[in-house]
């Protein structure tokens, strides 16, 4: 597969000069990672009556400050991008308790002091790293099986993906090709080419999502081989109301 010439960094290029189109590409995947930012917030003590706030607060001021610019000469992976930066925040002491009685917000008042304060955007495992990866595996699989879903639905095909998707990532029990192939009145032969091209097309979707936000094509295959770490160590919940992909098998 073509690497996707709107890479992440791309994108926040535009975002600095002006292009409506980039910046509503941006905006859209900063929202894609707002369950890894809630999740990191949460480990580090936030409150669940602040959360909401903080991480619109979060994405809202990371958008209007200058990091973009820093982040285009850097490069690199989305996630780092965005780990790195919270990680920045919570060395400077952003839930320090003096500073709340002092009636100041939760995060400063602008980014672009990180720059001044010589911020670079390296892989960071520190604290919170293992609940924003676990999350940002979450999502990734998750919109991927919705993308596939969508997909479906749209050539009429609902009732066929409902039974299909027990053998994507993240179902809570997968059934045998036997018992399939019997509610679903294939043959075996048929079933088999079915959840081959639903896998196939799924793996296609997630490895697209990834390319997105990361700099350069071998990046690609480092984070999917990473996600699928997350998903074989059992870190990655299953499907709950069959609208969110998570763990299992392939």
């Amino acid at each position: 597969m073509p690497f996707p010439p709107t890479n992440w960094t791309q994108l926040a290029g535009a975002t600095l000069n002006g292009d409506a189109e980039g910046r509503r590409a941006l905006d859209a995947m900063c929202a894609a990672y707002r369950a890894p930012v809630v999740a990191f917030l949460a480990a580090r003590g936030l409150r669940n009556d602040e959360l909401e706030d903080v991480v619109q607060d979060f994405f809202l001021k990371l958008l209007a400050s200058r990091l973009w610019k820093r982040a285009q000469r850097e490069r690199g992976k989305f996630r780092t991008f965005l780990l790195s930066i919270l990680n920045n925040l919570m060395k400077q002491g952003v839930r320090d308790d003096h500073r709340q009685k002092r009636g100041g917000g939760v995060l400063p008042d602008s980014f672009d002091a990180l720059l001044d304060d010589g911020h670079e955007f390296v892989d960071d495992s520190g604290a919170g790293a293992g609940e924003f990866d676990r999350e940002w595996a979450l999502t990734l699989v998750a919109d991927a099986v919705v993308t596939v879903e969508r997909e479906f639905a749209g050539r009429g095909q609902q009732r066929e993906f409902e039974l299909l998707r027990r053998f994507l990532p993240g179902a809570a029990l997968t059934p045998s090709y036997d018992e399939a192939a019997v509610e679903m009145g294939l043959s075996m032969t048929a079933l088999r080419a079915a959840v081959h091209r639903l896998r196939q097309r799924f793996r296609e979707v997630l490895r697209s999502a990834v390319a997105r936000t990361v700099s350069a094509p071998h990046e690609v295959d480092e984070e999917l081989r990473y996600l699928g770490t997350l998903l074989i160590g059992g870190q990655v919940r299953p499907q709950q109301g069959g609208k969110n992909g998570k763990d299992e098998r392939e």
